[in-house]
């Protein structure tokens, strides 16, 4: 049978709408009572922010409040200006600046924002669809721009980066200035006196001389007599006589001159002075110690400390492990005490004042600048008729019949030759003639640079300059063989340190200036390394049972065409010496032939030209030596 829907009941839905009636009934008020409440109590009122000045103050903080921040930081620097020191107008006066600059760059910032936001991705125009890149950003942010503009604000590079500035060293005279007993003693004396006591001697030629002297007259020296017989004869040597003959020193000052015992060394008066050089020092060129090792050993009651170190020189030159300045000081200076500071340039000394005057005197000769010498050289290579060539030139302007040697003799050493060419020579010409000379290498086009290095030298002090490649090879191997089934496998291992092999040139000098400061004597070792190449020494081969190569080694050892030159010469400065006559033969075929025809077997020999050329090339070395001044020029004597 058919089910009909079920019904709530009619008690049930009476009570439903009952209880909603009440809900409403009681969402409503009633107007009557909301005029019987009372009105609301008025705020509390402000506290005083300032005993003196609370109007004024009220005044400022109103304005700020409605937004008229240009009168409220009038208001408040008047304010400012009459009292200072109050902390309550400090910090309203300081408010006021600060938060109208932060409203100022608020408002700056909005309106930045709204010129961006018509012009960003979010509010395309029909130009923007068209013509904008596809790779245009989103606009920057707030922080992120605030962080771009103080970088721009911030500099990364100080100011005084690149700035060059004249600056003067700070240089003074160390020499010691002379005092007025110095003076006095330097004046002649004119004394004759017999058997008389060197105290008498000294008190009455100090009362004549006016010379102060002071001493214990109970010295034992004191009572020595002598006899004495001087006629214009400074003081001083003949204090310097008593002083090496009977034990008694004479300490010099500004105005008095102290007699002691010499064997007393307390009496003797020391002074500390400071030494400021004005030129460097010529130390070792090298890094600290790589590797240092220490061993300690024990005999008996005695322990030994024995520390090895490795140190690296980067600059090869035979540098003293101490300055010469420092060796003089060691040998010469009888001080009680002295040191060197050679990252200041300043030397400090403890000694008498004759002492240190023996050190004034060591620094004043060695504080010198140290003479520099400029090397020019350049390595190039002439044909046979480039050569001859310049062999005429440089013989331009000489009379040989006239010349008690032969045209090529340019060392000083006789020979039988006749005037005819050399193809051998050496010889030293000023610049003009040698700019000259390799102004006619250049237009005959037969000549090639193989390299031109130009270095600075100081007096005596070796130096080397190269260019090239450089290249590594084992000099010792040794065989491993590995014993398998059939047959036996070998492995070349090498042995020790590899060997340096370089290529190109190189140039090793030594520059000894004369004393003349004219004369300049080279040592010269120029050097050319060429067609430098690894060949096949031996082979070291594997086979198996059947014979079959399995694998191979070879041995392979250096091969090179050196051209080296080691001399002595003496120039003056700005003067050039070319050295030459070493021969090298260059030989190369070349095969014309006509295209097809000229490969035919034998045919083809009728269609063929072969052209073989062996032509010499001379290698040419020129070295410029040019003194230095102590600011750069160059020196060249007249």
């Amino acid at each position: 049978m058919p089910l009909s829907p079920l019904r709530p009941p009619r008690a049930v839905c009476i009570v439903v709408l009952g209880l909603i009636v009440s809900l409403l009934a009681g969402c409503q008020h009633s107007p009557r009572e909301e005029s019987a409440k009372a009105p609301a109590p008025p705020p509390p009122p402000l506290p005083r922010v300032s005993a003196l000045y609370e109007e004024e103050l009220r005044q400022v903080l109103n304005l700020a409040r409605a937004g008229d921040w240009d009168e409220a930081i009038t208001q408040a620097g008047s304010l400012y200006v009459l009292e200072p020191q109050d902390p309550t107008i400090q910090r309203v006066y300081n408010w006021v600046l600060s938060e109208s600059e932060r409203r100022q760059e608020k408002a700056l910032e909005a309106e930045i924002r709204d010129i961006e936001a018509r012009d960003s991705r979010f509010n395309p125009t029909l130009g923007s669809i068209f013509f904008d890149p596809r790779s245009r950003g989103l606009p920057l942010s707030n922080r992120l721009r605030n962080v771009l503009d103080e970088i721009d604000r911030t500099p990364l590079i100080p100011d005084s980066y690149g700035r060059v500035i004249e600056q003067q060293g700070r240089l003074h005279d160390w020499r010691e200035r002379r005092g007025r007993m110095e003076e006095i003693l330097e004046q002649p004396v004119t004394v004759q006196l017999d058997d008389v006591t060197l105290e008498s001697i000294i008190f009455n030629i100090g009362r004549s001389e006016g010379i102060n002297f002071v001493a214990d007259r109970a010295m034992p020296a004191f009572q020595q007599r002598l006899s004495i017989n001087l006629q214009d004869v400074p003081m001083r040597e003949f204090l310097d006589y008593v002083s090496r003959n009977m034990n008694v020193y004479f300490q010099i000052g500004d105005n008095l001159v102290w007699v002691v015992d010499s064997q007393e060394k307390k009496q003797l008066f020391e002074e500390t002075r400071f030494y400021r050089l004005r030129q460097g020092f010529v130390m070792p060129a090298q890094f600290g110690a790589s590797e240092a090792t220490q061993v300690t050993t024990r005999e008996r009651d005695r322990e030994t400390v024995t520390r090895t170190e490795k140190i690296e020189q980067f600059v090869r030159d035979g540098a003293p492990d101490e300055p010469t300045i420092e060796a003089a000081i060691k040998q010469f200076f009888t001080g009680s005490s002295y040191m060197i500071d050679y990252e200041r340039n300043l030397i400090v000394a403890r000694g008498t004042r004759d002492q240190l005057r023996v050190l004034e005197q060591i620094i004043e000769e060695f504080d010198q600048p140290v003479q520099q010498v400029l090397i020019e050289a350049r390595f190039i290579t002439v044909t046979e008729a480039a050569f001859l060539q310049l062999g005429v030139s440089w013989e331009t302007g000489r009379d040989p019949l006239a010349q008690q040697r032969s045209p090529i003799d340019f060392t000083g050493f006789g020979t039988n030759v006749g005037l005819g060419l050399e193809e051998t020579f050496t010889r030293v010409f000023g610049r003009e003639n040698l700019s000259a000379t390799l102004t006619a290498l250049e237009q005959t086009g037969e000549s090639q640079t193989l390299s031109a290095p130009r270095l600075t030298v100081i007096n005596n002090r070796p130096a080397r300059i190269s260019d090239g490649k450089t290249q590594f090879y084992y000099e010792e191997y040794q065989v491993s063989q590995t014993i398998l089934e059939r047959r036996s496998s070998s492995t070349l291992v090498p042995k020790g340190r590899p060997t340096k092999l370089t290529s190109g040139v190189s140039l090793d000098v030594l520059a000894s200036i004369g004393g003349d400061g004219e004369s300049i004597m080279l040592a010269l070792n120029p050097r050319v390394s060429q067609d430098v190449q690894l060949v096949t020494f031996a082979t070291v081969s594997d086979r198996d049972e059947d014979g079959r190569l399995v694998s191979s080694f070879d041995i392979r050892l250096p091969e090179s065409r050196d051209q080296e030159l080691s001399t002595r010469v003496v120039v003056r400065s700005g003067e050039t010496v070319v050295m030459g006559g070493v021969v090298e033969r260059e030989q190369s075929t070349f095969t014309e032939a006509v295209p097809i025809l000229g490969n035919i077997p034998i045919l083809g020999a009728a269609f063929r030209k072969k052209t073989e050329f062996d032509q010499p090339r001379y290698l040419l070395i020129f070295v410029t030596a040019t003194l230095l001044s102590e600011r750069g020029e160059f020196i060249v004597r007249n």
